[in-house]
């Protein structure tokens, strides 16, 4: 490093300049690397990624037929979900998103570095005679009806049903009673949060309308309650609107022979 004589009448001292300037032009280069770090790690960057892997996939998907499956995409990871329309689909939709390619900077690379599937078979059909299984299905539009007119409104996060939906359960309960047989109240709900707690909260917001309906003088026996969480969408989770009605209960005739009131 240079240094500047400085000169005295008496004495002559050598003095080495400052060191910031050098520090500072140093530093420049540094700012640069990670402002680039930044870029290529942030969220703006995660969420690029995403879009990319999300429309891939999501485009051979529908491509092939497959856009019954629901997709959801966690930076690279990547879950399926759906009622598979028939056996083994569920497998060759996992096969279709493993084989995905996405667009680099280094040419094409495979989307997903992780793909799982949480699929679940098709409901079975009405057991019982033609004019059972016609009175069964009567039974699901009324009930269908009903819910059209509104919809039972919980608490956010929550199976606590709001007070407001109390006429509505009303108007269920007497359609419930003309039904043949028995009732299986399904809860649903959008891909938003874990997996694990979609299910059981889907499950307890069943099982809440269940006991609203006992509580109306429906028999118990009659009825009984199944959450299925994000698995069976009915509508773009995408879209706040797909999701709104994705979040749902829905009620099923499950057997055709009468079961009295208790």
């Amino acid at each position: 490093m240079p240094s500047v004589a400085v000169r005295n009448p008496h004495l002559l001292v050598w003095r080495d300049p400052p060191p910031w300037p050098f520090v500072w032009r140093g530093l420049l280069p540094l700012t640069g690397l990670a402002a680039a770090v930044l870029i290529a790690f942030g969220p703006l960057a995660h969420r690029t990624i995403e879009a990319d892997v999300q429309g891939e996939i999501r485009a051979r998907l529908n491509a092939a037929g497959f856009s019954w499956s629901a997709l959801a995409v966690s930076g690279q990871n990547v879950t399926l979900a759906g009622e598979e329309p028939a056996p083994a689909e569920g497998e060759r939709a996992l096969a279709l998103a493993r084989d995905a390619t996405c667009p680099t900077w280094l040419g094409p690379r495979t989307c997903a570095v992780r793909v799982v599937g949480r699929f679940t078979a098709a409901l079975p059909a009405l057991a019982g005679t033609a004019p059972q299984q016609a009175a069964a299905q009567a039974c699901e539009r009324s009930l269908a009806s009903v819910l059209t007119s509104g919809e039972i409104v919980f608490a956010s996060g929550s199976a606590i049903i709001d007070a407001g939906s109390s006429p509505l359960l009303d108007h269920l309960a007497q359609a419930a009673r003309s039904c043949p047989g028995s009732i299986r109240i399904e809860g649903h709900t959008d891909i938003i949060g874990r997996t694990a707690f979609n299910r059981s909260l889907s499950e307890a917001r069943a099982q809440a309308v269940r006991a609203a309906l006992i509580e109306r003088g429906i028999s118990a026996q009659r009825l009984s309650a199944q959450g299925f969480g994000a698995a069976r969408p009915i509508a773009d989770n995408r879209t706040e609107n797909g999701r709104a009605r994705n979040r749902r209960i829905e009620f099923h005739a499950v057997a055709a022979a009468a079961v009295p009131e208790g």
